[in-house]
């Protein structure tokens, strides 16, 4: 079973990865194809960069 957890700047979730998968592709498709992961974040969050 998928389980979503959301914070003010982080979203995680759990599940085997074919759920994952499928949960991704089904939010791609609701934002008509070309969603990003951090389109997935609630509106108004900053994403950190990728630290070196």
């Amino acid at each position: 079973m998928l389980k979503r957890y959301v914070a003010e700047n982080r979203l995680q979730w759990v599940g085997k990865a074919w759920e994952i998968r499928y949960a991704l592709r089904q939010e791609q498709k609701q934002r008509g194809g070309e969603a990003r992961l951090k389109d997935l974040l609630p509106a108004g969050q900053i994403v950190s960069k990728r630290r070196s």
